[in-house]
């Protein structure tokens, strides 16, 4: 899954990703986080530690219609925002 840096923050890039539509929502944040870090997503810690990944694959998806605007939460030294459709900011934190 590609990812692009969009825009600077505070001089950190920020990098958007649009997960593949079979894609779960936890395995696309992780994905998206060790894109980011330029590491083997096996090499990050446990999604756990940060937000629980089923309520996380239970609210979030591309063909979900509950409303719901974004989830943030820090992981692995990232800032990460996912939204309601899936896409998923990542940026390092400050």
């Amino acid at each position: 899954m590609p990812n692009s840096p969009v825009q600077q923050t505070s001089g950190a890039p920020v990098s958007k990703q649009r997960p593949h539509h079979e894609m779960t929502p936890v395995v696309a944040v992780v994905s998206a986080v060790a894109d980011a870090a330029g590491t083997d997503p096996l090499e990050l810690p446990p999604l756990s530690k940060a937000i629980n990944p089923e309520a996380l694959n239970d609210l979030v998806g591309a063909e979900r219609s509950s409303g719901l605007e974004s989830v943030s939460f820090a992981y692995a030294g990232y800032d990460v925002v996912v939204s309601g459709t899936g896409d998923i900011e990542v940026a390092p934190s400050e």
